[in-house]
């Protein structure tokens, strides 16, 4: 594996705009790209959070593109869930010279806790065609579970006010479900203490509502808050089993026998 650091793919934003690739040993035209992004409840945190899923998937044979975005500090939405869209665009059509050899006709999309529902508003927005998989690990899936009741200061400051329902149900991926949207996994543990797993359930039953492909993967772990990472892991590993349902979904995508590690 081999990374390049600080590519600037929204120059606007600054270091906010910037991205770290990790290519495999063996890259071709059928090495595929994910875009992995980050959590941190859309207002902290940065990449190097969510390195070690970069380097599985990179482990795995994929080129992966470890962004940061631009936080509630700096705009509320839709701020972060545009330049997750410029992110994307910048695999599928930039002139990067590291991304030339690899297959950029569909991305791969994965993020945890605010970077699910980065992932789940990115891919459910692009072309249904520019879209091999979306995974959401602990994510934000369906935004009428999240904040929970009580904080209603954040969901404040995540809109930048007080959101009329229009904006509320544009933030909001279960609202962009439909039956030709692109293969979706969610991960959720039912002991979850920063997400209710009840957002995963939310949108899980809707996909399903609207015949979408659909793939959930639910698991008892407990602990601190998403109980996502292998405990003193660095970077954070995913656990093992949470690591074998992105694998496994990854297959179900067709994309295993593209992949050269």
């Amino acid at each position: 594996m081999r990374m390049i650091s600080d590519i600037s793919y929204c120059s606007e934003a600054g270091d906010r705009g910037c991205g770290d690739l990790y290519l495999p040993e063996r890259v071709s035209t059928d090495t595929p790209v994910a875009l992995t992004i980050h959590g941190g409840g859309w207002a902290s945190m940065d990449r190097t959070s969510f390195a070690g899923v970069a380097e599985f998937l990179c482990g795995l044979g994929f080129a992966a593109f470890n962004i940061n975005y631009r936080l509630l500090d700096r705009g509320p939405w839709p701020l972060c869930g545009d330049d997750c869209l410029r992110a994307a665009d910048f695999v599928l059509n930039g002139t990067f010279p590291g991304l030339d050899g690899c297959d950029r006709r569909r991305l791969f999309i994965i993020g945890a806790s605010a970077g699910g529902h980065l992932a789940l508003m990115t891919g459910l927005r692009l072309p249904e065609e520019k879209v091999s998989g979306i995974v959401s690990l602990s994510g934000v899936d369906d935004m009428d579970f999240y904040p929970p009741p009580g904080a209603e200061e954040f969901r404040l400051r995540f809109f930048g006010g007080k959101p009329t329902a229009a904006q509320a149900d544009a933030a909001n991926p279960v609202k962009l479900v439909r039956a030709s949207q692109p293969p979706v996994l969610c991960t959720h543990t039912v002991y979850d203490t920063v997400v209710s797993c009840d957002a995963a359930e939310s949108f899980v039953a809707r996909c399903r509502e609207a015949g979408a492909r659909i793939d959930y993967f639910r698991y008892n772990r407990s602990g601190d808050g998403h109980c996502l990472w292998i405990p003193g892991s660095s970077p954070h590993r995913l656990l093992p089993e949470l690591e074998n349902a992105v694998a496994g979904f990854v297959a179900a995508c067709g994309l295993a026998g593209r992949l050269s590690p």
